[in-house]
């Protein structure tokens, strides 16, 4: 069991290490979309807990229901997402960010690695690099027309 500040260090060590390698593999954290996909609901995610590791399209809004209409905005080109992304691809419109809040979430999730294990960081950057250039791919394909559906 690390303290909280040994904890705190592990993840910065982690999230470090991962811009390390994303610009290895010619990404530089500043060239992933994230936050910037100009549809304000919405955000490409890196997430790594004790767990797990995550790579998601999190639409997030105050009002349920907005997120929800979001949401749907998006499933209604999930064939044109999963053909970009695959079946592994989940779906899920009400998940709950534990100690958070509810929101809608696309993503894929690679179990049984913890960020807190050095040896597995390796495995979590490919999983980051491979999932997160497959996800922003799909966004960007339908990104235009969510947006258009939206007015």
């Amino acid at each position: 069991m690390y303290t909280k500040e040994e904890a705190r260090e592990m993840r910065l060590a982690f999230w470090d290490g991962f811009k390390r390698y994303s610009k290895k593999s010619g990404r530089k954290m500043t060239s992933w979309v994230l936050k910037g996909t100009q549809i304000r609901e919405a955000q490409l995610k890196f997430d790594c807990s004790e767990k797990e590791a995550r790579v998601s399209l999190q639409i997030d809004h105050k009002f349920d229901e907005s997120r929800l209409q979001v949401y749907q905005r998006f499933e209604k080109y999930r064939p044109v997402i999963n053909d970009t992304c695959g079946e592994e691809l989940i779906w899920n419109p009400n998940f709950y960010i534990e100690g958070f809040k509810e929101v809608s979430l696309i993503y894929y999730q690679l179990d049984g690695v913890s960020i807190y294990r050095k040896e597995q960081w390796e495995q979590i950057y490919a999983f980051f690099v491979e999932k997160m250039t497959l996800l922003e791919e799909a966004f960007l394909d339908v990104k235009d027309v969510v947006r258009l559906s939206e007015m």
